[in-house]
Formats: C-alpha cells, structure tokens, sequence
C-alpha cells in the first residue's frame, strides 16, 4: 500500500470516528444527562453572543441573526463538540504513546 494512501485513510477513519463518537454522545446525553446538553447549548450560544458583540455595529447584530436563522448555531455547536473530542482522543494517543515508550 503507498504510504499516501495509508496517511489518507488514517486521517479520514480518525474523522469519521470521532464524528461518530461525538453524533453517539450527543445521543446519550440527550437521554441521560440532558443538562450538559442544556450547559453546552448555553455556553456555544453565549460564545456566539460574544463574538458577535465584538464586531461593530450593525455587523454584529447581522451576523448573530444570519447564524441562528440558516441553523448555524446548530452546526457550531456540533462541530465545536467534534473539535473537543478529537482533541481529547490526541491527548490521549499521545499520553498513551509517551507513556508506553
């Protein structure tokens, strides 16, 4: 197999992986911890808030507004939960591999 080939699939199987594992732990946790879903909702939409107040007017009001009525919100929330476990699943490859080696 070229090495190319073999980086390429590494890196599209971690993708999906994690995209799945996070699609999974939105799920248990809208059955069983419904209020970190609540904690997570309210801190990406204060981080929203935030970033938009920073822009001067009227910029920041329109880019809040564009993004909650195309659903942004939603896609923010979702990738900033993906980005969050990628980042826990490197730290722990790479505590691991240190501590193996």
């Amino acid at each position: 197999m070229h090495p190319e080939l073999k980086n390429w699939a590494h890196v599209h199987v971690f993708r999906v992986s994690t995209a799945l594992v996070t699609i999974l732990l939105l799920a248990l946790g809208f059955f069983f911890r419904p209020d970190l879903l609540t904690w997570w909702l309210r801190t990406t939409m204060g981080l929203i808030e935030m970033a938009s107040g920073l822009l001067p007017y009227p910029w920041g009001d329109q880019f809040e507004i564009a993004l909650r009525s195309i659903g942004g919100d939603i896609w923010f929330q979702i990738t900033l939960a993906i980005i969050l476990v990628r980042v826990v699943a490197w730290f722990t490859a790479v505590t691991y591999k240190e501590l193996s080696a």
